[in-house]
């Protein structure tokens, strides 16, 4: 292994000193000093490169840390491969000695790194990497080491290329951060077997999706599956949805995928328009969209002007089929008026070869006006030898053309599938926006009462009361002990009944297994009189001594049926993933066959537009759309309810479960059918709340009030008018470059931050902006980066000064050991509010001075 890694780091031409360490006393390895101890190497070492027997490690650990190394990467090969109780307490001792001696540890069993531009090869691999703009960065040694090789016989190059392996320490997280800031990297490709820590995984992808291509491929080693799941592949997907990640399925999709995305113009709207000088081939890809679960683009205003297109009834004008002899300019006239179309997103031009049409002429006319287009526009020559000029021609541009209908649809929804998980990035769900303010100290008086009770179950009555401390409605229902008291308390409107018998295994929600039409409910309906329910009582209990005769019965419960608008049933609830954490549950209800299948999944916190898309996914909404009178208000009732039951998540850490059986009523609010919860040990959600406990209002030195708050999603429209109040100079100052207006895109970008990584506190008068404190965490040298503005109107208030007290606290709390600022040296203000907090000036370069206050954590 030794002899490789010294190979490999020759090979590659590394420009700076390297030395060996080899107990046997050699002079030299490879042309290379070497010593015996590390002790002797007589300069200061950046990274030590560990190529030894597993059981020496530790011990090699501790003589690094004398010797003032700060990195160390361990390719000792098969360490991760043994035994696995042995590989888990040598991984953690790893991590503790990284930590005591303040060491960043890469491994072990990890490929290693490369590092074209640096002349760096620092791994067992057996060949270089390539230069270019992409990252790679992955757990297995083994796929890592084939995807250079296929990669290499590709031509696809690497700014980076590193596997992490068992990660003791440094974690693809970490990894992921430092790549994210680094300006070379364009885009970042990611392997990822177990997920150790998921909030810390989403926060770094999300921060590198903001500004990077960013892929993703999973392979589930061992994953258990969810409770209430029957596959966890909707899991996965939400979680890189939700990072605004692609996730691909295979390594060829990682690069098929990053060469469309880097050819791509933006993609607005997620539908997509097709036209062709052939029925067939057109056909052949509008099937393959619909299969792939696309949309056609509206084309309802286009066909107007669109007269003598052919085949228009049969398709629709989409696919716009033009003659078979179609010219180049035919096809830019049907294209212009397509462009005009603001509801069209992308276009594709499917071209057939034929004697009455010449492919090289069609292309030479499409090709400048696909350049000049800001459009999404993908193009397809169909056939093989009459079509090479054509091709060459477009592969030249570095457009998107491709050979077949289906390679460009699926290329087509890749970058649709892409713009969806950006949307998703840029929802950021804010905290107690129900308009009602649930009991949180009630709820959780419900969890001790069950702890005291070492219950992880909630009884009948407890799990009825968590939901309405959290403002739903339960179905009407008498429950009891004795069954004689329970038939004493009903009245003519229980009637007709229904009767459950509850035990304990009943509640604990999703207590069935992947076929729940085979679940017994312990349940008899349709009863009309109290002889009916003690019969039922009878057989109730026959049953379940048979099937459950280690489940203590607690008691009975009643309610009236709900005959009429049974069919318009919904589930809906939470689980655990041990991965991802908590998870947000929705689908049909009511037919225990489509249950599971139905199941949508979503990461709390949710926001009505992440709840209302959640619902929109679901088979249960295309019954809702069918049979509902009033379909929004219904939508606008289920997305409250999803709302609510992420706030709760939130609110309640310890909830491990709860599956609810909800009927909506037509004009009436959603009633609760029947419900199940359990308690476990506190789990945060992958992503970070709105930080509402941050919220404070203020009186400024003129008296006048400002509320300091985190910025929200919601708050662009504030923004984008906060920055116009701004002139060109006081906007350079800030954004170190001439700037006056800000796109959507952007504004979207600084309002949807993850509260963790990065916060923005904003402080409002009268529903405006008036002053904004933006903060960045630099994980890798713990500092938290400031930059402050305050409309002219309120400086000299002492807002500045409430904005600075305000980061001083955050960064205290996140104990960060130094606030910084990048200032422009003509920025005088800004150097005047640093110099009054203490901060040192310290010169940096062109032109730009840093603030430097370190920071005593209490």
């Amino acid at each position: 292994m030794g002899a490789v890694v010294t190979t490999n780091l020759k090979d590659a031409g590394f420009e700076g000193r390297i030395y060996g360490v080899n107990l046997k006393g050699y002079d030299s390895v490879f042309g290379f000093p070497c010593y015996r101890y590390v002790r002797q190497i007589p300069d200061p070492v950046d990274l030590a490169l560990i190529c030894l027997p597993p059981e020496t490690i530790l011990r090699v650990l501790p003589q690094l840390g004398r010797k003032g190394i700060k990195a160390a990467i361990i390719l000792t090969g098969g360490l991760s491969r043994r035994l696995a109780v042995e590989q888990k307490r040598r991984n953690r001792r790893i991590e503790e000695l990284a930590r005591e001696l303040n060491i960043r540890v890469l491994g072990p069993h990890c490929l290693g790194v490369l590092v074209p531009d640096a002349h760096l090869n620092a791994s067992f691999a057996h060949i270089d990497a390539q230069p270019g703009r992409s990252a790679y960065v992955g757990h297995s040694a083994a796929l890592g080491s084939a995807l250079l090789d296929w990669a290499g016989a590709r031509g696809i190059g690497f700014s980076h290329f590193l596997t992490a392996g068992s990660s003791a320490d440094l974690r693809i997280s970490d990894i992921v951060d430092h790549l994210s800031t680094d300006r070379r990297v364009r885009a970042i490709l990611i392997h990822l077997e177990q997920i150790r820590d998921a909030n810390r995984l989403l926060i770094a992808m999300r921060a590198a999706a903001r500004s990077k291509k960013v892929l993703a491929i999973r392979t589930q080693v061992q994953d258990k599956l969810p409770p209430g799941l029957i596959d966890r592949r909707a899991v996965d997907d939400e979680f890189f949805a939700r990072a605004g990640v692609l996730q691909v399925d295979s390594v060829d999709g990682l690069f098929s995928g990053l060469e469309v995305l880097s050819r791509a113009r933006p993609l607005h709207r997620p539908n997509l328009a097709i036209v062709s000088n052939g029925l067939g081939p057109a056909m052949l890809a509008r099937q393959q969209l619909q299969v792939l679960g696309g949309h056609l683009a509206p084309v309802d205003n286009v066909s107007e002007r669109l007269t003598d297109l052919w085949y228009a009834d049969e398709t629709g004008y989409n696919p716009a089929i033009l003659p078979a002899n179609a010219s180049g300019d035919d096809y830019v006239r049907v294209l212009t008026e397509l462009e005009k179309e603001g509801a069209i997103g992308g276009i594709l031009v499917v071209h057939g070869p034929n004697r009455r049409s010449d492919p090289t002429e069609v292309a030479n006319k499409l090709l400048p006006w696909v350049k000049r287009s800001r459009r999404l526009v993908l193009t397809c020559f169909l056939g093989g030898v009459s079509i090479g000029p054509a091709r060459a021609a477009f592969d030249a541009a570095g457009l998107l053309n491709f050979d077949s209908p289906n390679d460009a649809v699926e290329a087509f929804f890749t970058l649709a599938k892409h713009e969806m998980a950006q949307e998703r990035l840029r929802e950021t769900p804010t905290s107690m926006a129900l308009g009602f303010q649930p009991d949180r100290d009630q709820a959780l008086q419900l969890f001790r009462q069950a702890e005291d009770n070492k219950r992880r179950y909630f009884t009948w009555a407890e799990a009825r009361m968590l939901m309405r401390l959290y403002g739903f409605q339960m179905v009407d229902s008498t429950f009891g002990v004795d069954f004689e008291r329970v038939l004493e308390r009903l009245t003519s409107r229980y009637f007709p009944a229904s009767l459950r018998l509850v035990h304990e295994a009943y509640c604990y929600p999703f207590a069935y297994n992947e076929t729940p039409a085979e679940r017994w409910r312990g349940v008899r309906i349709e009863l009309n009189s109290a002889e009916e329910l003690r019969d039922a009582r009878a057989e109730l209990e026959a049953e379940k001594a048979e099937r459950f005769p280690n489940s203590r019965t607690l008691g009975w419960g009643v309610q009236p049926m709900r005959r009429k608008i049974d069919h318009l049933q919904f589930s809906l609830g939470m689980t655990r993933d041990e991965a991802y954490g908590p998870l947000i549950l929705f689908g049909e209800g009511g037919s225990r066959a489509d249950m599971l299948a139905d199941r949508q999944v979503a990461l709390p916190p949710l926001n009505a537009s992440l709840a209302r898309q959640m619902i929109l996914r679901s088979h249960g909404y295309q019954v809702l759309a069918e049979r509902s009178d009033h379909l929004e208000k219904d939508l606008a009732r289920l997305t409250r309810a999803l709302k609510t039951l992420s706030q709760m998540v939130i609110d309640l850490p310890e909830l491990a479960g709860l599956e609810v059986n909800i009927l909506l009523q037509p004009g009436e609010e959603l009633l609760v059918l029947g419900v199940a919860a359990c308690r476990g040990p506190a789990q945060r959600p992958a992503l970070n709340p709105y930080p509402s406990e941050l919220v404070e209002r203020l009186r400024l030195k003129d008296e006048r009030s400002v509320l300091i708050r985190p910025i929200r999603g919601e708050d662009e429209p504030l923004l984008k008018t906060f920055y116009a109040g701004f002139d060109r100079e006081a906007l350079r100052l800030r954004f170190f470059g001439s700037r006056l207006h800000f796109e959507h895109r952007e504004l979207a970008t600084l309002c949807q931050i993850d509260y963790r990584r990065e916060m923005v506190f904003v402080a409002l008068s009268e529903g405006a902006i008036v002053g904004e404190m933006r903060l960045w965490t630099d994980v890798n040298t713990n500092e938290l980066e400031f930059a402050i503005m305050v409309l002219p109107a309120f400086q000299g208030t002492g807002l500045a000064g409430q904005l600075m007290r305000k980061t001083l606290e955050y960064g205290r709390d996140q104990g960060v050991t130094k606030i910084v600022a990048d200032v422009l040296v003509e920025n005088q203000p800004m150097l005047g509010l640093g110099r009054h907090y203490g901060f040192s000036i310290e010169p940096d370069e062109d032109g730009v001075v840093r603030l430097v206050l370190p920071l005593e954590t209490e």
